[in-house]
């Protein structure tokens, strides 16, 4: 087991970092060596680019939007300093995309959210996710770089508020609890369709240990954008609708999200949105992708990941 202290680090003001985990955060800021070098970010780079011209030939608009860690926009809330936030991925990503066909449509959150971090919290700062205004903030950037109008009335939505150990405070001896509110953003949006993975993040039996593949519908019929999106994305949107997804299902006439770091592409053929988005934490880029996902596949092999999951807690039960 990994100690704590070399997962978190306590910040100042209360602010908890991810160092740790899978994917060795504080490496990911280095040029050379590491997670995430020039060398792999260029991999990335001519990615995007056959994306783009992959939409393209579909008839597809294709946006790519990455979370920044935490470390990359409030760096200065180090105690020691662990990274350099001007090494940061998605800033050095966003230079190599500079003057190719994909540029203008990188959604880059890194400068507008450091222009909020001094005088507004983005992020729990006993979490990785970000909270209400940081999605707020990502989903108006990304509305402009796709010319989208926004939805109105955003800040009248229900929202609730409750105090709860999060990902970070909970790695902590005693746990760290914050005051966490949600907003419902969903008001027209309708879901029409979620698949069984995505139901499985909704029991709290598999505790969200199920989530790549889960796969959700809305439509809005009184959007304000006639446009049929595609959202790939993570825990920064979800099948629920109190983060981007919820936001984008109110903005677009029919939207479908799949969690997935990787595009289907099939999918994507029968689908066939008007947008394509993909949405990534920065610290998930330290695997490329590959784009070989296919949900199907990934439907099948989570349904029999589950039915383990239920038959070991089962037996755990029937041995107490």
């Amino acid at each position: 087991m990994i100690a704590p202290q070399l997962l978190v680090h306590e910040g100042l003001d209360g602010w908890l970092f991810l160092t740790g985990g899978t994917n060795f955060v504080t490496t990911l800021y280095q040029r050379e060596g590491g997670g995430l070098p020039d060398v792999k970010l260029r991999q990335w780079r001519d990615l995007i680019l056959r994306r783009v011209e992959r939409a393209e030939a579909l008839g597809v608009r294709y946006a790519h939007m990455i979370v920044p860690e935490k470390l990359t926009i409030y760096g200065d809330k180090q105690t020691t300093r662990l990274v350099d936030p001007e090494l940061a991925p998605a800033i050095r990503l966003r230079e190599m995309l500079s003057n190719t066909p994909a540029a203008e449509l990188f959604v880059d959150l890194v400068e507008p959210m450091r222009a909020r971090a001094g005088s507004q919290d983005l992020f729990w700062r006993t979490d990785t996710h970000w909270n209400i205004e940081g999605c707020l903030l990502g989903y108006l950037e990304l509305c402009r770089a796709l010319g989208l109008t926004p939805a109105s009335d955003l800040d009248s939505r229900p929202s609730r508020r409750f105090q709860a150990v999060m990902d970070l405070g909970g790695k902590l001896e005693p746990p760290r609890w914050e005051t966490i509110e949600e907003r419902e953003w969903a008001r027209d949006a309708i879901r029409i369709y979620a698949n069984q993975i995505a139901h499985f993040l909704e029991q709290h039996e598999y505790g969200a240990a199920i989530h790549v593949g889960a796969h959700a519908k809305f439509i809005n019929p009184t959007a304000a954008n006639f446009q049929r999106a595609m959202l790939f994305g993570d825990s920064f949107s979800t099948p629920r609708t109190h983060l981007l997804t919820g936001l984008l299902a109110e903005t677009v006439r029919e939207l479908e999200f799949v969690w997935s770091a990787n595009i289907d592409w099939e999918l994507v053929k029968r689908a066939k949105p008007d947008l394509l988005i993909f949405e990534i934490s920065e610290r998930f880029m330290a695997l490329l992708a590959n784009d070989r996902f296919s949900l199907p596949r990934t439907e099948f092999t989570q349904s029999v990941r589950a039915a383990r999951m239920r038959w070991s807690h089962k037996w755990e039960r029937r041995r107490r």
